[in-house]
């Protein structure tokens, strides 16, 4: 597992709503038996658009926003296939969550 790799959720009942989970957690800490994690949820179940605090992704051609408040500890036992890794979205991922923690 590595920091912004993307994961199926793997959990039936809220898959349909929320495909992936993304993982922030950095890789310095591979011992844990959670990592943080974002879900990513589709765009047409968002009420709001908040890009700033959920911003929106494609995957596997899919649109999905990342619900940076639901941000949580998941089993890596629980972790479902990666996907892909989202590196290249680092700035605007690490962004929205500095401003759920500090406002700006």
């Amino acid at each position: 597992m590595a920091q912004l790799d993307i994961f199926e959720n793997s959990d039936k009942e809220s898959s349909e709503e929320i495909p992936y989970l993304v993982d922030v957690q950095h890789d310095i800490h591979k011992t844990l038996k959670t990592r943080m994690m974002i879900p990513l949820v589709y765009v047409e179940a968002q009420r709001a658009e908040i890009t700033k605090l959920c911003p929106v992704f494609t995957i596997q051609g899919k649109k999905v926003f990342a619900s940076i408040p639901e941000m949580a500890a998941y089993p890596v036992s629980e972790t479902g296939r990666r996907v892909t890794n989202i590196n290249s979205e680092r700035e605007v991922l690490f962004a929205a969550i500095d401003f759920l923690m500090h406002g700006f």
